[in-house]
């Protein structure tokens, strides 16, 4: 016997879309469209798109999107709320506050696992004042003309971001914590141009270095959307839209909202 066809209405759409929900289905497009065909269709002729279809049962989309983004990223790199707790446990504490600059990928677990860097300290049992006052400690003999004496020290080569992180990860650190950025640090020592084009040139576009530069813009102030970033950093855009399948998925898998950036005019 042949199975009776749904008769589909703005109303019944609504109703079998909160019947998932409750069920704790996935409504994202892409488990909807494979899943429940029948029901994405219908509600594409209703509704104009399933987003539209979904706020109209009285749940938030965009909530449901970032949710499927958070999931797909831990499924990627393999971290959860235990994992995180488990590497910050690893790390002495007067190095905790630098892990934003050093492991970019816990930084960024943390902050989606618990919601900020500081949550996360704090949930591993530390106190996250006395993270902060150990780091203050640990650089108090790093004037910034002993970084600057120290960089002229070392050769062209040795300057690259790949070696300083491996090699010289202190100096590194110090410098970034005094000028900003490892490329301001190498510009008040005098280095050439060229040189520092070459310490970052030959770098890999790594996940973690691409929300690492995406936070850095972001902390100066710099625009962030797209068309700025295919504009003035292209080797950037580039790379963040073959990892991540777009811009704005880029800039919210580093722990920022991109829909709140461009509307924002500092940054867009």
């Amino acid at each position: 016997m042949p199975r009776k066809k749904t008769k589909w209405s703005d109303e019944k759409i609504v109703e079998e879309i909160k019947k998932l929900h409750e069920a704790g289905e996935a409504l994202t497009v892409k488990n909807t469209a494979k899943n429940h065909s029948a029901l994405y269709s219908a509600a594409l002729r209703y509704f104009h798109s399933w987003a539209d279809a979904v706020e109209a049962a009285g749940i938030d989309y965009d909530a449901i999107r970032r949710a499927s983004r958070r999931e797909a990223i831990r499924k990627i790199t393999k971290w959860n709320k235990e994992r995180v707790l488990e590497e910050i446990l690893k790390i002495p504490k007067a190095d905790l506050w630098f892990v934003y600059k050093n492991n970019i990928a816990l930084h960024s677990a943390a902050r989606r696992e618990f919601g900020s860097w500081k949550k996360a300290v704090e949930a591993a049992g530390y106190d996250y004042e006395e993270i902060n006052e150990l780091a203050d400690t640990k650089y108090t003999s790093w004037t910034k003309e002993k970084i600057i004496r120290m960089i002229r020290e070392l050769s062209p080569e040795q300057l690259s971001y790949r070696n300083m992180t491996k090699e010289h990860l202190l100096l590194y650190s110090a410098a970034y914590r005094k000028f900003g950025n490892w490329a301001n640090a190498l510009r008040v020592a005098g280095i050439d141009e060229m040189v520092i084009t070459k310490c970052f040139k030959n770098r890999k576009w790594t996940s973690e270095k691409i929300l690492k530069e995406i936070r850095e813009r972001y902390r100066r102030g710099e625009k962030l959307s797209s068309g700025y970033m295919q504009k003035h950093h292209p080797s950037l855009f580039s790379a963040a839209y073959r990892r991540f399948g777009s811009w704005g998925e880029a800039v919210d898998a580093a722990g920022l909202d991109y829909r709140t950036i461009i509307r924002n005019k500092a940054h867009t």
